[in-house]
């Protein structure tokens, strides 16, 4: 009899650990969750509200290469109407006169404008002949500006001298000038600028400022505009401006869009990723680039399989019987299970 009452007991307590253990285990979080590709119409909308089309098309058009937005009728929708509205007459007249005007623009035909108006020398006078202004009439002269402008005059010359072989010296001025009054140029860049404006005095070429001048051409070259931008707002120096240059290298047009979601933050992020990887991990945001250097490619694909954890005991009992045993407490478990150790014991 006694030893039927220990059997039983531990029964008792076998079926009380794996309850309990089974409860504990379905508490426990996966190790990990299924992740989100990001929706990018609510941004890429934002940014049209906000006039800024070139930079909502190059966001837009970097997710729409992958699957699961490719035959997203509503993206593609969006896509057309900023391309169409882009492409307008009217659009792309009022962006032209802007560059020539003022300089600067936040889109491609004002900013091809303002580059050929500093190309022929008439921006870099109409900047020097702002500044002088300002300077005559006791306001804040813009000492970067100056010093851009007449490396620019230099440059001008020098492009004549040499049958065009400083033109990509005046391409990234123009770009330097339009940072600037874009409030996206990097402290550090001034003072060099300022320092170099000052040897050109007694220089007899460009050679000095040339590989500073280079890596600028390669990223707008690579990057665009808009990426160069959000590139070199974010440069410490010389060595990481370089590094920036090699971003855009790699990552081309989609620059702009991976710096977009991933912020200045992007540079570091991708190290240790080849292009594809860090692109299409870009589409579930940073965390999704942080698991997949945590993975490695494999394993992070085998990560967005949706975890779904199956209760034990729904795997031995009826949906009745299910539920009754979930109605019950911890506690009576921990309790029956105390009482059938002791008999046990």
């Amino acid at each position: 009899m006694r030893l039927l009452l220990k059997s039983l007991a531990f029964v008792v307590l076998l079926a009380c650990f794996f309850v309990i253990y089974d409860r504990y285990d379905m508490r426990e979080p996966v190790a990990f969750e299924a992740l989100q590709q990001i929706d990018p119409l609510p941004k890429t909308e934002a940014l049209v509200a906000e006039g800024k089309l070139l930079e909502a098309e190059e966001y837009l058009a970097f997710f729409m290469t992958y699957p699961y937005m490719k035959e997203n009728l509503a993206a593609k929708n969006l896509l057309l109407d900023i391309k169409l509205k882009r492409a307008t007459p009217a659009y792309k007249k009022e962006k032209i006169i802007e560059g020539i005007i003022t300089g600067k623009s936040d889109e491609l035909a004002g900013q091809i404008s303002a580059g050929v108006s500093d190309f022929f020398l008439f921006g870099d006078l109409r900047d020097l002949a702002i500044e002088g202004y300002h300077h005559l009439s006791s306001q804040k002269v813009d000492k970067v500006l100056v010093a851009l402008s007449s490396i620019g005059v230099v440059a001008s010359a020098s492009t004549l001298m040499t049958a065009g072989a400083s033109t990509p010296v005046k391409g990234s001025i123009s770009f330097l000038k339009f940072a600037k009054k874009s409030g996206k140029f990097p402290k550090w860049l001034g003072k060099y600028l300022l320092k170099s404006a000052k040897e050109l005095k007694t220089a007899k070429n460009l050679n000095g400022i040339k590989p500073l001048f280079d890596s600028l051409t390669i990223m707008i070259k690579s990057a665009g505009v808009n990426g160069g931008l959000k590139l070199l707002r974010n440069t410490k120096g010389i060595k990481s401006l370089q590094a920036s240059s090699t971003f855009a290298k790699t990552y081309g047009k989609n620059s702009s869009a991976l710096l977009t979601i991933h912020g200045k933050e992007a540079l570091k992020l991708q190290k240790g990723l080849n292009k594809e990887s860090f692109a299409y991990a870009s589409t579930f945001g940073k965390i999704g680039v942080k698991r997949m250097r945590q993975l490695g490619g494999k394993g992070f694909l085998k990560s967005l399989v949706k975890p779904l954890k199956i209760s034990r005991m729904a795997k031995i009992f009826d949906k009745n019987s299910l539920r009754i045993l979930k109605s019950i407490p911890d506690k009576v478990f921990y309790l029956l299970g105390f009482v059938a150790l002791m008999i046990v014991i």
